[in-house]
């Protein structure tokens, strides 16, 4: 076998391999223990830090798996102008009926869930987002503290898999040279 074919067929396996990984992908889990349970029921208070972002969005997608451990909160992820419209004021302070706080069902809420043991799935998209938590009902939660499980998946992106068969295609040409 001469050399061009060796490497030629070297890069032909790399990009099947690249792809077999990258359709897999893998997982990285944690757990946020000890967050205070929100204590004004109808509305939502988020962290002050924005949830990490995927800088790699374009060849890398992740999703994010959240489940808490308790039925009577909900979770939701909002982008930054939505936390912002959230925590403002509303127009007439004691205006009773005009609300700016954010609960699961608003429409621009990107992800919310209000069952613990379900959680939420959001596929996470570029830019700065946040993370709340508020009650369910109106009023206050059982007890005063939440444990949240997490698990991110990430997987090669169609760019990604572009490139995979860019590699593989030169490869094969480059196995053809005389």
């Amino acid at each position: 076998m001469r050399k061009q074919e060796k490497v030629g067929y070297g890069l032909v396996a790399l990009s099947l391999v690249l792809v077999v990984a990258g359709s897999v992908g893998f997982t990285t889990t944690g757990e946020i223990n000890d967050l205070p349970t929100p204590n004004a029921p109808g509305k939502t208070f988020f962290g002050d830090e924005p949830i990490p972002e995927n800088g790699f969005s374009t060849f890398i997608t992740a999703e994010l798996t959240l489940t808490w451990d308790r039925n009577d909160i909900y979770v939701v992820i909002v982008d930054e102008d939505e936390k912002s419209r959230c925590e403002s004021p509303p127009p007439g302070l004691f205006n009773e009926g005009t609300t700016t706080a954010c609960t699961p069902y608003d429409a621009d809420v990107l992800a919310a869930g209000n069952n613990g043991d379900e959680g939420l799935v959001w596929d996470v998209q570029p830019g700065v987002h946040y993370a709340g938590i508020g009650s369910v009902e109106d009023r206050l939660p059982a007890g005063t503290q939440v444990n949240m499980v997490y698990a991110v998946h990430l997987q090669a992106g169609f760019v990604s898999y572009f490139l995979f068969a860019l590699v593989g295609i030169g490869g094969l040409a480059y196995s053809r040279v005389e």
